[in-house]
């Protein structure tokens, strides 16, 4: 079995009541968002194909598919996975590896089409179901998640939807003094019953604005402390002493692209408590793998960054990791979760969890409609 073709089809999405502030999502009742999305799709000489719905980094993702697709993927075998996968680590060490998590992810789809099996299967999942947190969009200005009391009354709500957890992420136009006072209402109001984070996403431009938070985030017992400083968690150092100095456990990487590699240098180096992996940006569901086994490795966890069928199996999976993020979430407003797919994969239960796909590959179907009617490019390569 060999691969002939590699499939590119662009669209766009839909996003209602949403705008961004510096690049951050948040509820906008005057805007609608129209961000970019892609379809990826390998496919052999006997019409066995995988596919990967792409909804983040769209350009640098296809413009790295195309760059690899014609020396290591055409005429490769698709099964041999860890091979292309290093193959292309190499080929984009220079551009972050944004294509390789398309890629991976699209080739094991691939191959449980091929054998009849889920990719939880292929992995050895032992889990049907995942314990899920909300995570929300970014504090707005605009009369929806604005406050201590609006993210309140919306953990209430989650919680009775049966979400173990809540996540927000701070104001974009970083006000501590906002942030903290909504880790203060959210731990009045669920404290007691849910799992609660904070994901600062690399808004702190100071280290003491930093630490402030921190400390009062050890004071309402977080659960943990995301990605807090401005230079985006690279210089260990600094995450180092936010980590040795607080209680509550700091969870980093999100936001540096080295995959295994850095982050068992950061782990050596005690410069975090917990890790962060993507299939989507970190090499795929190969690349997530590895980085979810060095973590076991030093007796910490991975927790793996948004949604998507791949992180469903992938979890499936891992003994060392506490929650699936649902996310972003917002009431006012529904986000790209579920478009370009059939049905909607990525919804929880009744008891709030998340159900892994128990189909052949990825176990779910590109809504190829969807596609067709928003469609904004297509690159075929044979």
């Amino acid at each position: 079995m060999r691969i002939t073709e590699v499939e590119i089809h662009e669209f766009d999405y839909e996003v209602a009541r949403t705008g961004t502030v510096g690049g951050n999502w948040v509820y906008d009742p005057d805007s609608t968002l129209e961000p970019p999305g892609f379809v990826l799709t390998i496919r052999t000489a006997d019409g066995t194909e995988g596919h990967y719905r792409g909804f983040a980094f769209t350009p640098p993702m296809i413009a790295q598919v195309t760059m690899v697709a014609e020396e290591h993927l055409l005429g490769r075998d698709p099964l041999e996975r860890r091979g292309i996968w290093q193959d292309c680590w190499r080929a984009l060490r220079h551009t972050d590896h944004f294509g390789l998590g398309a890629i991976d992810v699209a080739l094991w789809d691939l191959a449980g089409r091929h054998y009849g099996e889920s990719v939880s299967g292929l992995l050895g999942g032992y889990r049907d179901t995942l314990p899920t947190y909300a995570s929300t969009m970014f504090v707005d200005d605009s009369g929806g998640l604005d406050g201590p009391d609006a993210f309140a009354d919306y953990a209430e709500t989650c919680l009775d939807r049966g979400y173990d957890g809540f996540k927000f992420h701070g104001h974009p136009d970083v006000r501590p003094d906002v942030d903290i006072a909504i880790c203060e209402a959210l731990a009045e109001r669920v404290g007691d019953e849910m799992a609660l984070m904070i994901d600062s996403s690399s808004l702190y431009r100071t280290y003491a604005d930093a630490l402030r938070v921190g400390r009062a985030l050890d004071d309402l017992e977080f659960f943990w402390y995301e990605d807090p400083m401005h230079d985006g968690g690279v210089s260990e150092r600094t995450t180092k002493q936010l980590a040795t100095t607080l209680d509550t456990p700091m969870l980093g990487l999100e936001h540096v692209r080295t995959g295994p590699y850095g982050t068992v240098d950061s782990l050596a180096g005690e410069s975090t408590d917990l890790v962060r992996a993507s299939a989507h940006m970190d090499g795929g569901i190969t690349g997530a793998l590895k980085t979810a086994d060095a973590a076991e490795a030093f007796g910490t966890d991975v927790e793996l960054l948004l949604g998507g069928p791949a992180h469903m199996h992938l979890m499936s999976a891992l003994r060392n990791s506490s929650f699936f993020e649902h996310g972003l979430l917002n009431p006012e407003s529904t986000w790209i979760l579920n478009q370009g797919f059939e049905g909607e994969p990525e919804s929880i239960d009744d008891d709030g969890r998340m159900a892994v796909p128990d189909g052949a590959g990825l176990g779910v179907e590109i809504d190829w409609a969807f596609v067709e009617r928003r469609r904004t490019g297509h690159t075929l390569i044979d």
